[in-house]
């Protein structure tokens, strides 16, 4: 039986369709309507919403709080963000999420602000249809965690992942961005590794910059976490390993930007 007379049949039980009867579209716009006339009963709510905000106040780190003239309550200095991602990562149980055995990037080491003021980096060339991957590479890289992490060589020191690796990829990337200050470079090692990041992504076609983006911060946990192959990955189980916290969900607004998206396509 066809979809249509299906949904003819469920929304006219008991009846035959004839003519106009059986016009699907009005048969539609009938139930609709009945739905929306359907009176709403509310009853108190359990708990107060006061309860939930305050459950999320202690879940979440806010990265870029308001000046006090605008709220009327004091900004977040960075030393206090910087404990409050530590206790977020390492310390809070009140999640009910056992503590990691080991940590491969401790909470504390993590600086939200920039640790050094730079100039704008170089321009990104667009090498046919690679405005998805420019516009995503150049929110990465304007990133303070991350970039303050990259730059400080600390994950190539450490390295020994053999072949394609991406947090060393968009090391390089970011150490070679600062360093061509008014200039435009080309992101061919994005490039050249595109279906190492992204299997169906292929060079010259229109992608989806979301897509990427999700396929490249995979890409640098993996790297992160290559050569610990005991780490639990089931969500349901506790993790033995913690990752790098720039992947964690506790700072799931650390990849983002709001001043540097519209500048550095050429």
């Amino acid at each position: 039986m066809p979809i249509v007379d299906k949904l003819k049949e469920a929304l006219k039980p008991g009846r035959k369709e004839t003519g106009d009867e059986g016009d699907l579209n009005k048969l539609l716009a009938s139930s609709a309507k009945k739905v929306l006339l359907q009176k709403i009963e509310f009853e108190p709510a359990s708990k107060g919403f006061s309860y939930q905000l305050d459950s999320l106040k202690n879940k979440y780190v806010i990265l870029n709080p308001r000046t006090e003239g605008a709220t009327g309550q004091k900004a977040t200095e960075p030393a206090q963000i910087k404990r409050q991602v530590s206790e977020n990562v390492v310390g809070s149980q009140s999640d009910g999420i056992p503590a990691p055995q080991k940590m491969l990037f401790p909470g504390n080491k993590l600086t939200l602000k920039w640790e050094r003021v730079y100039r704008v980096g170089a321009g990104l060339h667009n090498l046919g249809n690679t405005c998805f991957l420019n516009s995503t590479v150049q929110c990465l890289t304007y990133t303070p965690p991350l970039a303050n992490y990259l730059l400080s060589k600390e994950h190539s020191r450490a390295c020994h992942q053999s072949g394609f690796c991406m947090i060393c990829v968009m090391q390089n990337h970011i150490i070679q961005a600062f360093a061509n200050t008014g200039n435009a470079i080309k992101p061919v090692s994005f490039i050249r590794d595109l279906k190492k990041i992204a299997r169906h992504f292929r060079f010259g076609s229109q992608e989806d910059a979301h897509e990427f983006l999700r396929y490249t911060i995979d890409a640098m946990q993996k790297a992160c976490l290559n050569g610990y192959p005991n780490i639990d990955v089931l969500p349901h189980l506790p993790c033995q390993l913690s990752s790098d916290p720039m992947h964690q969900n506790q700072l799931n607004s650390t990849f983002a930007t709001r001043t540097h998206a519209h500048r550095y396509e050429m």
